[in-house]
């Protein structure tokens, strides 16, 4: 009976890992901050092998996270806040500075050059199955040829 209940948990562990590992985080980093700067962008890129949708992006560097997409009207950009993001099924999703893009906002503290920002994304799959994945974003020295963008 031991090894029975015991097939049963590796199975179970096995199905979780392989769920799992239907989404994938790629060359995730953001840039140091400097004296006084709150919030971040975080860029990556998300695949996910089936439908689904990114719900939430988390950080334990940051009091809060938040997703949001720009768009270029007239002249004006727009910042909006979403609620979730569209995974195509084997569609490499880039997640940047401009269009869609993640901010880490009250930061815990700066952000300097070669530390690791641990993140999470919350994924829900066409099936309504959702999975935690788990990354780390490096961090960039801040370029000055960019400052004040």
């Amino acid at each position: 009976m031991g090894k029975v209940i015991w097939a049963g948990v590796a199975a179970l562990l096995c199905a979780a890992q392989a769920w799992a590992g239907d989404v994938a985080v790629s060359d995730a980093w953001t840039r140091a901050t400097v004296p006084g700067q709150s919030g971040a962008v975080l860029r990556f890129f998300v695949t996910s092998r089936k439908d689904a949708q990114l719900l939430k992006v988390s950080s334990a560097a940051a009091g809060a996270v938040e997703m949001h997409s720009m768009t270029h009207d007239k002249g004006v950009m727009k910042m909006r806040p979403i609620e979730s993001l569209a995974l195509p099924a084997g569609k490499t999703v880039e997640l940047g500075s401009e269009g869609n893009h993640v901010m880490l906002l009250d930061l815990k503290q700066p952000l300097k050059a070669g530390d690791s920002v641990p993140f999470s994304l919350v994924v829900q799959f066409a099936d309504k199955r959702k999975a935690t994945v788990k990354a780390a974003a490096i961090v960039k020295p801040l370029d000055e040829s960019h400052h004040g963008h």
